[in-house]
């Protein structure tokens, strides 16, 4: 993602030209008497074709040596956003809660608090592993969401927290399901219990409701099944699971 500087409004300069041209030769940087302005922008250019190494080098330049400057934040944001993309998550998330700690009355700590967020999502391990990471991700989205709920990222971090809620009903299902084959039906209800009662806004609620009834059912509870099937049917009209539902309740 590239950053514009709120103080650049065209194109890049001469001297910046030189510098990037160089640079596009050597992995290792070399800025020799750059200007924070010019060294930023060799930053930009650098993100935008993806060579992070070079962005790295020259954000940290700008932060280090001009941390007063009034392109100080956007080096920092392009910073994180620079280890970001080459997966380095962790340093990602420190530069982004920098930013809000030395610039509080940045007009960009808004997005680094919703970045931060997304360092925790990328971090996230398939649903049937540990979910710390799934679950620090939508805490501080959800804080993010209280804080600036009309913030231009607000759209984006709630369909982040729905993918997230998902995965951690995916992976209380997954646990029901392993009881079920151990054939231990009450351990497994109460797993499905809690998806349809914590996670009803994913597509997991209407299969911890089948299930569910199913369990009931196989136990011999034929009033209990029928009232899950039921509300299956009432609640998800439109699922594949409603469908199996009406098929197996009782008349």
């Amino acid at each position: 993602m590239s950053r514009i500087p709120r103080s650049i409004t065209c194109g890049l300069y001469g001297g910046v030209i030189l510098l990037i041209a160089l640079l596009g030769c050597s992995p290792i940087p070399e800025f020799g008497e750059a200007t924070t302005e010019e060294t930023y922008e060799v930053g930009v250019s650098a993100l935008e074709r993806e060579d992070y190494l070079v962005a790295i080098e020259a954000f940290k330049r700008v932060t280090a040596n001009a941390p007063l400057d009034e392109l100080a934040d956007d080096a920092v944001i392009g910073l994180a956003d620079a280890y970001s993309a080459t997966g380095d998550y962790a340093t990602a998330e420190a530069e982004y809660r920098r930013l809000t700690v030395d610039y509080p009355r940045s007009p960009l700590v808004a997005e680094a608090e919703y970045k931060i967020g997304l360092t925790y999502a990328e971090r996230s391990r398939p649903a049937v592993l540990d979910q710390k990471a799934t679950r620090e991700a939508v805490a501080h989205l959800e804080r993010f969401l209280a804080k600036h709920p009309d913030s231009e990222f607000a759209a984006d971090a709630r369909r982040e927290i729905a993918a997230l809620r998902a995965k951690l009903a995916e992976k209380l299902y997954t646990s029901a399901m392993l009881y079920v084959r151990l054939k231990s039906r009450a351990s497994a209800r109460i797993y499905l219990e809690s998806i349809i009662t914590d996670y009803a806004d994913t597509v997991w609620a209407p299969r911890a409701l089948l299930a569910l009834a199913r369990s009931h059912a196989s136990d011999g509870s034929t009033a209990l099944a029928d009232d899950a099937y039921r509300r299956l049917i009432e609640e998800y009209p439109d699922s594949e699971e409603a469908t199996a539902a009406s098929e197996e309740v009782s008349p």
